[in-house]
């Protein structure tokens, strides 16, 4: 009886994995500019709406060193 309840406790904890919920992700505490163009360019690649901080790079102009 307790190995079914184990496992029925395991296996609703491994549910849970991977489980995205509506929570925004934070900005990143470094290399902040760098972080938004990965996340830009990953939203493209899999045709996601965009967010509006991507609007700056997309104008296709050569990022400031």
């Amino acid at each position: 009886m307790i190995r079914c309840v184990m496992g029925l406790a395991m296996l609703t904890l491994v549910s849970a994995c991977g489980v995205k919920g509506d929570l925004e992700r934070p900005e990143p505490l470094w290399n902040r500019e760098e972080a938004i163009r990965r996340q830009c360019r990953e939203q493209i690649e899999r045709n996601q709406p965009v967010d509006a901080r991507c609007s700056q790079y997309q104008t296709g102009a050569p990022a400031p060193q």
